[in-house]
Parts: C-alpha cells; sequence; structure tokens
C-alpha cells in the first residue's frame, strides 16, 4: 500500500508564504548589517544600556514583628548616561521575604541620572542586604 502525501491547499500555500516573507524580515532587523546607519541606531534604537546598583536604607528594627517602616534607595546613572527605567531587584532573603515588603514608590529622578525606590519593610533591617535599586542607563 503506497501512502500518498496530499497537496497543500491554496489557502495552505499563500499562509506559508507569509510566514517565510515575515521571519526572513525580523532575522533581517535583527541583523547587523540590516542598511541603518549609526545616527539612525541613535536616534531610534537602544544601544550602550548598563544597569546600574544603589544600596537602600531599611529602617525597620524588628524582623516579622507586623510593623511595617520606611526602606528607601536610589541608583544613579555615570555622566554621559541617561537613565531609560529602574526598579528593584532581591539579591538574597528567598520566597518568604516578599510578603514582608512592598514597593510604595518607583520613579526616575531625572536631574540627578537616577532612579528613586521607596518600600514599606517588616524585614528588620534585612532589606539593605536582600535588595538593590536599579537603574537602566543608556549611553548618549
Amino acid at each position: 500500500m503506497k501512502f500518498r502525501i496530499p497537496h497543500p491547499s491554496p489557502a495552505m500555500a499563500v499562509a506559508m508564504i507569509a510566514l517565510f516573507i515575515a521571519l526572513g524580515g525580523t532575522a533581517f532587523a535583527f541583523s547587523s548589517n540590516s542598511g541603518s546607519s549609526t545616527a539612525d541606531r541613535a536616534a531610534g534604537g537602544r544601544g550602550g544600556l548598563t544597569l546600574r546598583f544603589g544600596k537602600l536604607v531599611d529602617t525597620d528594627s524588628t524582623q516579622f514583628d507586623g510593623s511595617f517602616n520606611y526602606a528607601a534607595g536610589h541608583a544613579t546613572c555615570k555622566k554621559g548616561e541617561r537613565v531609560i527605567s529602574g526598579g528593584l531587584r532581591q539579591i538574597a532573603g528567598g520566597a518568604g521575604v516578599i510578603s514582608h515588603i512592598w514597593t510604595v514608590e518607583s520613579e526616575p529622578i531625572p536631574k540627578k541620572r537616577g532612579w528613586y525606590v521607596s518600600m514599606n519593610s517588616d524585614l528588620g533591617g534585612a532589606a539593605r542586604k536582600d535588595f538593590l535599586a536599579v537603574a537602566n542607563c543608556e549611553r548618549r
């Protein structure tokens, strides 16, 4: 018994052609030889992104007592960089820590080229070692 492979329908042929054209365009856009100049990439694209980190100050004195106190910190971009985004990064403490701290405010500080984060903490000062403020900086 011979097994025959059916011919694709015209709709399937058109869909496959559209798929290959779309994938080819994406590959071309991500290649380094896509024809854009340095000025075009500087104007529209994001080049030279760097993460900058800053420490936090945690004013809570007793861990997990149910009394939340203020914790804050900031990360600053270097000269010649501008802040794009930022936030908070957990570097220690495990998953159980998350229920004892929450972000109140996270915003850019344009004049200082940095990112500011404030939180409520019930970690007994441990936010200093468990979290970092993060600024995503772009070279100009």
